[in-house]
């Protein structure tokens, strides 16, 4: 019988083939064996650019890839979206390579406006998540951008949101509890550094309760 990770790639690889795409995709960040450890799951909207050399498809084989590798030219975990994801999981004391952290769409694209068909890819990226949320039950989920957080919450019922000021202008992050998790929405962070932002702290604490600690 197949594993669980075998049948989520062998999925992933047949809508990539019948969706006709070409950038290449990634669904982890972080080792596969953390769909049946993790307490903490940290969700984007999907990856950018090309397929890069040394960069993994289904999962990294150790460690994470917010602190292991080369993005945007910058030393490995020091581009801006990597260091302000790092602070994140620092503030909420857990090593990178426990968090589940991934795509909520799997395709790559030099950017979202560029994918084909969003549609389709957001509603298979959502069944591939609604799989993986179900067996590893994390008890935080933390979504980065707005649509995202709106699927993210559809797929675990949420009904009632609370927002909150995240000290940056009008920008706010948005949280929802359901009888097993709390649901966070973040916006996205290479653009708003709020993680390490003095100013947003309050916020954060408002979104993440007890576990935030920075």
């Amino acid at each position: 019988m197949a594993s669980f990770a075998d049948r989520l790639e062998a999925d992933i690889r047949r809508e990539y083939t019948a969706s006709q795409r070409h950038c290449g995709w990634r669904l982890l960040y972080s080792p596969v064996n953390v769909v049946d450890s993790s307490d903490v799951a940290f969700i984007g909207l999907n990856p950018g650019g090309a397929s890069a050399t040394g960069h993994s498809e289904l999962a990294m084989k150790a460690g994470s890839a917010y602190d292991r590798e080369t993005w945007g030219g910058a030393p490995p975990g020091h581009s801006r979206l990597q260091r302000q994801v790092l602070a994140l999981f620092g503030g909420l004391g857990v090593e990178p390579a426990k968090v589940l952290a991934g795509n909520l769409v799997p395709f790559r694209s030099p950017s979202w406006a560029d994918l084909a068909d969003r549609k389709r890819a957001v509603e298979f990226g959502a069944s591939v998540w609604t799989e993986i949320l179900g067996r590893a039950k994390p008890t935080l989920v933390i979504t980065m951008g707005a649509l995202v957080f709106r699927t993210v919450g559809k797929m675990l019922g949420i009904t009632t949101v609370e927002r909150h000021q995240l000290g940056w202008g009008r920008v706010t992050g948005s949280f929802a509890l359901t009888s097993a998790s709390r649901l966070v929405g973040l916006p996205h962070l290479s653009r708003y550094g709020v993680i390490t932002r003095t100013g947003s702290q309050s916020g954060l604490q408002a979104l993440l309760g007890d576990r935030w600690n920075r």
